[in-house]
């Protein structure tokens, strides 16, 4: 397993109050899976904790293991051990945004290999690397090109290619699609779902577009929503019974 979580949890007060509780999620190294629910369930909430830059309330089991290491992702928020989690997403987490975040000042090539370069330095193999995900993503020709210069499907491509030329164990991706026409979204998460596959990449995807995601052949993980007297929202990611978590210590 690539992640193990039990009793993770986090909760914001605004309004009349909303938790989500990750009771429990297990996902296989090169699994593809898509968190999926109605609006404002928590999916960007749950990506985020798998990201390692939001910090959960409480977590009984919050394991990250790429190929080789293991890590105590629990312990390190406990410990406060910022630098560290930033240093294994560097190494083996991409990340891709719903609106895209190219550098518009960079070329596609130069947006493709920044965090490529930031964690090896080899220009001659990042650059390597990056003509080949942009091959297999049909945006070879635009290489040189700036971002201002493309469509908006070609930027979101641009943008899955950044988080995949480092080879990062682990793809996270937050509605890759959702600024794309149906069209365009169905092709750009055909060959997403593709370029994972062949690469043995794991991905966690949010998407609010079932359709789209079984198209793409990923195991579907629902977010189901439960509602307080007092108002207050629950949001749950498999509903399987666990002892109370240990809060962690702020």
């Amino acid at each position: 397993m690539i992640f193990s979580l039990e009793d993770v949890s986090k909760h914001h007060a605004q309004g009349a109050g909303y938790s989500l509780l990750i009771r429990r999620l297990r996902i296989a190294r090169g699994e593809r899976i898509a968190l999926t629910g109605v609006s404002g369930s928590g999916k960007s909430t749950a990506l985020d904790i798998l990201g390692m830059v939001l910090r959960p309330d409480a977590a009984r089991n919050f394991l990250f293991a790429p190929a080789g290491k293991s890590f105590d992702i629990a312990a390190f928020w406990r410990k406060k051990s910022l630098d560290a989690m930033a240093g294994i997403r560097l190494r083996h987490v991409g990340y891709v945004l719903q609106t895209g975040g190219l550098l518009p000042y960079l070329s596609v090539a130069e947006n493709m290999g920044l965090v490529a370069r930031m964690r090896d330095g080899d220009g001659n193999s990042v650059a390597s690397r990056t003509v080949s995900v942009a091959e297999a993503l049909g945006i070879a020709h635009l290489l040189n090109s700036r971002p201002s210069t493309l469509s908006v499907g070609e930027r979101q491509r641009v943008a899955i290619g950044r988080a995949l030329a480092p080879r990062p164990d682990v793809v996270l991706a937050d509605e890759p699609t959702a600024a794309l026409d149906p069209i365009h979204a169905e092709n750009v998460m055909s060959l997403f779902a593709t370029v994972v596959k062949e690469m043995g990449t794991t991905l966690v995807m949010v998407s609010h577009d079932m359709s789209l995601v079984r198209g793409a052949g990923l195991r579907i993980v629902e977010i189901s929503l439960t509602s307080a007297e007092d108002g207050s929202v629950l949001a749950t990611i498999d509903d399987s019974g666990h002892a109370p978590c240990a809060t962690l210590q702020s």
